[in-house]
């Protein structure tokens, strides 16, 4: 009987605004490629007791191939990263399938917060091992970004796709491999995640890691897909009792 484990790649890209003041998003792969690159060299897990979930937020990626591909003059560098694409895969959903096939990790499509609950409410056959998650938050997780309007700050997506605090409760501890007996921690690689760690280390009685501050997806691609800590920003590990541990990763130095 397998455990799970499960990578969730859940959350996506906005569409690429050129008028954002932060530039959020330059890049449509931000958040999938972290784990696609760790992966190919050291096993995101043990595929003897373990299988890999891959939730990714379809509607996201959808909008994004659209903005991208329809950007020739108004975003060239993500019109480029569209066609590069194109030339092997007919979108980039058609490119996360394949990739994860390649892994033999079981690919879930979902639309909303809910969506991943219901996802990890219904593995059933054995406990939860690990959970990953890679996008944009804040205290909450996002499941993508919108734009104001006016003057084109990222704010905070549809309430439909905001995974908050108060809905870790909806989960199952009995559902999770405990902390004493887990083979690593739950992460959650994102800007200010540092109270949904805290909460689901409690909630669920496992050791939780997320971040204090902003992370950094730009290097990426140069550091085998480890984000990065931004300056002032802080690493926290949390006990199932809720108490946090500073692992001392300083400022631009790769987190694990």
């Amino acid at each position: 009987m397998y455990e799970k484990y499960i990578c969730h790649s859940v959350w996506g890209p906005s569409i690429y605004e050129p008028r954002d003041p932060s530039r959020h998003d330059q890049s449509w792969d931000n958040f999938v490629t972290p784990p696609l690159l760790r992966s190919l060299k050291v096993p995101l897990h043990d595929a003897k007791t373990e299988e890999v979930h891959w939730l990714v937020h379809e509607p996201a990626y959808v909008s994004r191939w659209g903005s991208d591909i329809g950007g020739q003059k108004t975003a060239p560098t993500q019109y480029q990263h569209a066609i590069n694409v194109k030339k092997r895969f007919s979108s980039y959903l058609d490119l996360l399938k394949k990739r994860a096939a390649e892994r033999s990790w079981k690919y879930q499509g979902i639309s909303s917060a809910e969506d991943v609950l219901a996802h990890l409410k219904g593995l059933k056959a054995s406990r939860i091992s690990g959970v990953w998650f890679y996008g944009h938050a804040r205290d909450d997780l996002w499941l993508s970004l919108r734009h104001d309007s006016r003057d084109h700050e990222a704010i905070e997506p549809d309430s439909k796709d905001v995974l908050s605090l108060s809905r870790i409760g909806t989960l199952k501890a009995s559902s999770f491999v405990p902390h004493n007996t887990a083979k690593a921690p739950h992460k959650f690689f994102g800007c200010n995640t540092k109270p949904f760690a805290a909460n689901w280390a409690k909630l669920l009685g496992v050791y939780a890691e997320g971040a204090e501050g902003k992370v950094d997806f730009a290097r990426i691609h140069h550091n085998g897909g480890m984000v990065v800590l931004s300056a002032g920003a802080k690493w926290f590990q949390y006990s199932n009792a809720g108490f946090p541990f500073p692992l001392g990763i300083k400022a631009g130095e790769p987190v694990g």
